[in-house]
C-alpha cells in the first residue's frame, strides 16, 4: 500500500532550466493552437545546426507542430545540455496569449529520465 501511495506523492523532479520563453510564436502555429495547449504539455526540442540565422538554433514543437524557437541567448546553453544529458524534454509552464509580450509561452527543461512524471505546475 505504501509503495502504491509513493507513486502519487513523489516530489516532481527539478528542472535543469526554468522559465525559458519561446521566441517567434507570432510566426508559427502557436496562435492557432493555443486553445488546445495546456500547462504541463510536453514539447519537443529539435536542434537545427544548419539554420542560416543561428547555428545553435533549437526549434520547439508541440504535437509535431512548430510553434517557435528557444531564444538565441538561451540556445547555446540548451545545446550544451543536450550534449551532456543526451536527451532532454520540455514542458509548458506558462501560457498567456493576452500578456503584453511576444514570448507568452514559457517552458521548463528536464532530463528525459524525468519525462514521465506528472507535475502540478
Amino acid at each position: 500500500m505504501l509503495s502504491f501511495l509513493r507513486k502519487f506523492f513523489r516530489p516532481a523532479p527539478q528542472p535543469i532550466v526554468e522559465r525559458v520563453p519561446i521566441a517567434g510564436l507570432q510566426y508559427y502555429r502557436a496562435n492557432d493552437l493555443v486553445q488546445f495547449m495546456d500547462r504541463g504539455d510536453t514539447l519537443d526540442l529539435v536542434q537545427e545546426p544548419g539554420n542560416p540565422h543561428d547555428p545553435n538554433a533549437i526549434m520547439v514543437e508541440w504535437r509535431h507542430n512548430k510553434i517557435g524557437y528557444i531564444p538565441s541567448e538561451e540556445a547555446k546553453n540548451v545545446r550544451k545540455l543536450l550534449k551532456r544529458h543526451k536527451c532532454i524534454c520540455a514542458k509548458i509552464t506558462e501560457i498567456d496569449p493576452a500578456a503584453n509580450e511576444r514570448r507568452w509561452v514559457k517552458l521548463n527543461i528536464y532530463p528525459c529520465s524525468a519525462a514521465n512524471f506528472k507535475e502540478n505546475i
